[in-house]
């Protein structure tokens, strides 16, 4: 009898620990969320992703109608690289953001979101997501700033921001808490084979008018695009393409609707 207590009391014990460390990687993991009175700055907003009194990024415009994304430290922005200008990406909802999705742009390259009235993904754009990656110590975080530009480049206006505070874990752009975004949508995207060897089909939910294509390579340059794409269905060819990682942007009406990565094996 008294073992049988014995043993019932080791059980509560262990069952109580077990639930605490349950509990406590739950309350770990979460998504940190702030939102803001809409801020339209005079020239620069510091941006202090994880409210820990560090600047992170500074956002800037000048006189010359150009916006800017200026990582601090060791921070990075997800964009890709045209013209010999690095371009910060306009994500729309939804989109995963991670090390293995997106390209990165350090202090080194800063961004430029827009620049007049056709330069950059950012010109005109209305709540879209600018992807970040915060570097503390050894650690990496994912998150996103939600933005407007104007459609002359000469203003623009933060509404909120958010991270995830488990390290190396992805956040979907305009995700304000786990399990809950703040437009749930299917994938707007899919590749089928991903990985493929030779072509592949992509496949979009809704019909496609006058779309473009861009494929890029890891270093966010383009090394193809097919424009004026109409319908649900775009075949894709490999071509000369060696085998690696690329990312496919699908743009209409000069705004991005999608952002997926390649794979291309041999």
């Amino acid at each position: 009898m008294h073992t049988k207590i014995k043993f019932l009391k080791k059980l509560v014990v262990i069952s109580s620990h077990l639930i605490f460390f349950i509990f406590s990687n739950k309350s770990y993991s979460q998504i940190i969320y702030t939102d803001i009175t809409d801020a339209t700055p005079n020239a620069t907003y510091p941006l202090d992703l994880n409210n820990d009194t560090i600047i992170d990024f500074l956002i800037q415009f000048n006189q010359a109608n150009k916006v800017m994304c200026k990582p601090q430290n060791n921070n990075t922005y997800s964009g890709d690289f045209v013209g010999g200008v690095h371009s910060p990406w306009a994500l729309p909802s939804t989109i995963s953001i991670c090390d293995s999705l997106l390209t990165w742009y350090d202090s080194i390259n800063p961004g430029t979101m827009a620049s007049g009235t056709s330069a950059g993904h950012w010109v005109g754009a209305t709540n879209k997501y600018l992807a970040l990656k915060l570097i503390v110590g050894a650690n990496t975080y994912y998150g996103w700033a939600r933005f407007d530009v104007l459609a002359t480049s000469s203003s623009f206006t933060i509404k909120d921001y958010a991270y995830q505070s488990t390290p190396n874990a992805c956040i979907k752009s305009g995700q304000m808490a786990l399990g809950m975004d703040r437009n749930t949508t299917e994938n707007i995207l899919s590749v089928i084979p991903n990985p493929f060897n030779s072509s592949a089909t992509l496949q979009t939910i809704s019909n496609l008018k006058n779309a473009t294509l861009t494929i890029c390579n890891s270093y966010g340059q383009t090394v193809m695009q097919v424009k004026n794409i109409s319908g649900q269905t775009v075949p894709i060819s490999r071509d000369r393409l060696p085998s690696g990682i690329y990312f496919i942007r699908l743009e209409e009406a000069d705004k991005i609707i999608a952002i997926e990565k390649l794979i291309i094996i041999d």
